[in-house]
């Protein structure tokens, strides 16, 4: 079965990825849930939940790779605390860390490749060869390789950065970052190149 699979984030602090099924004009929502390390797969045509995968530790961001075959997930292994809590008292599973890989068609994690601590979100170059990830407790992005899982470098950003988009027009890369409250601007070609802004709402 081919799929053409298109992304989505939702505003409500849960991450989509949407699946279309060419040949029969379905299309699956595939939801990551962060407390319980799994991924629910909702049919479009009905918005029933039809499936319900584990794929690792506290997945967030998620997309679907541009060669229409893969969904790609956000996996960390930090503990989610309240604000204020010590991280020392609540050491965090690094191992779990990564990106992981999943079959749309089996509905279950493949691979998880580690790209870099603690990966909140990301977003997909125009050209559909990297993601570029937000390492949210280190203070960078990675950049991978979407064909063979490795990473590229980091680039280092702003504290906890989470948001990451891609313009469409250009290609540039934006980063918003938690806190501070600001945003960088990644000009990757020919060099990396950063502009950091300060965002307000």
């Amino acid at each position: 079965m081919q799929f053409k699979i298109f992304a989505l984030n939702s505003s409500v602090g849960m991450s989509l990825a949407l699946a279309v099924c060419a040949e029969a004009q379905n299309y699956f929502v595939y939801v990551s849930n962060e407390r319980s390390g799994d991924v629910t797969v909702i049919d479009g045509t009905t918005d029933a939940a039809v499936a319900t995968f584990p794929v690792g530790k506290r997945p967030r961001g998620i997309h679907a790779a541009p060669d229409g075959q893969r969904i790609l997930v956000a996996l960390s292994g930090s503990r989610r605390m309240a604000p204020g809590v010590d991280e020392n008292r609540a050491p965090a599973d690094k191992s779990a860390d990564g990106l992981g890989v999943i079959d749309p068609v089996a509905r279950k994690l493949i691979d998880r490749w580690h790209v870099g601590s603690d990966p909140e979100q990301f977003a997909i170059s125009k050209d559909g060869r990297f993601a570029t990830i937000a390492n949210e407790d280190d203070a960078s992005t990675s950049i991978v390789d979407l064909g063979s899982g490795q990473s590229h470098g980091k680039i280092k950003v702003s504290e906890e950065p989470e948001g990451v988009g891609v313009n469409p027009g250009n290609g540039e890369v934006y980063v918003t970052c938690e806190e501070k409250g600001e945003g960088v601007r990644d000009r990757s070609r020919p060099a990396p190149r950063q502009t950091t802004f300060q965002l307000s709402i």
